[in-house]
């Protein structure tokens, strides 16, 4: 690795930066990505990313890798039961908790680090869970998240695909906002709860975002064949999707 990492702790929440190597122009500004889940989704893809930066293959950009406090509570938007008996039920703190990514995370990000700014700068990304509050950050935060990458989105999550096609979430709009949706297509075999329909619902999803009027152009389904709901294939996929959103 060429670049740097930055550990800071705010108000609870351990926070990675990776800030790119400096290319010949040591004004630049860059694009900056929020990452759920720490940087496990980036940090072995690092080399990669860096050699992409190198020979022009993809702008550099900064991440910044925000490890959850308690996932089953900040990457859900609403509370929601178990789906399996005895396992801790959904503390629905999405909104609380972008909340404090808006106001709080991404003005230090933006204040200490070479970003650029504006929806079409700006990116969330997260895998599982975390793809889920990604996709819910596009319509909630409409006018900050212009680049959205959902690696095995949860879309099984109660009420989500309703919300998605709500119409009231017209601000996601063409020209402006990129998604990057990815799903494995061996996910959900073996699953007996809802679970076990994550790849149509995955593709019910991209449905409604081309039926706001964005095109394939901006809209992108990966469905990783073969691979199931795993880290390691959510690890895959991130290398692809930051060269989907940027580049």
């Amino acid at each position: 690795m060429k670049g740097h990492i930055d550990e800071v702790l705010l108000d609870g929440y351990l926070v990675h930066v990776y800030t790119p190597p400096v290319s010949v122009n040591h004004n630049e500004l860059y694009p900056v990505l929020y990452v759920q889940d720490g940087s496990s989704l980036f940090l072995g893809s690092l080399d990669e990313l860096e050699r992409c930066f190198a020979t022009g293959e993809l702008p550099r950009v900064v991440l910044v890798g925000i490890q959850p406090v308690n996932r089953l509570d900040d990457y859900t938007p609403w509370q929601a039961v178990a789906l399996v008996e005895g396992r801790p039920a959904f503390g629905g703190g999405g909104d609380a908790y972008l909340e404090f990514m808006v106001t709080q995370i991404m003005p230090h990000v933006e204040a200490g680090y070479p970003v650029q700014t504006g929806p079409k700068h700006t990116g969330i990304i997260g895998a599982s869970l975390g793809g889920l509050i990604s996709m819910y950050a596009a319509f909630r935060y409409a006018d900050v998240f212009g680049r959205i990458g959902s690696i095995s989105g949860s879309y099984w999550y109660p009420g989500m695909i309703e919300y998605v096609q709500s119409a009231s979430n017209a601000a996601v709009t063409a020209g402006t906002h990129r998604f990057y949706v990815s799903v494995g297509t061996c996910e959900g075999e073996g699953k007996t709860t809802v679970q076990k329909d994550m790849v149509p619902l995955t593709l019910q999803v991209c449905d409604t975002l081309l039926a706001y009027g964005l095109t394939e152009r901006e809209v992108r389904l990966v469905k990783d064949k073969g691979a199931v709901h795993n880290i390691n294939h959510f690890r895959r996929q991130f290398p692809k999707a930051v060269a989907w959103l940027l580049g």
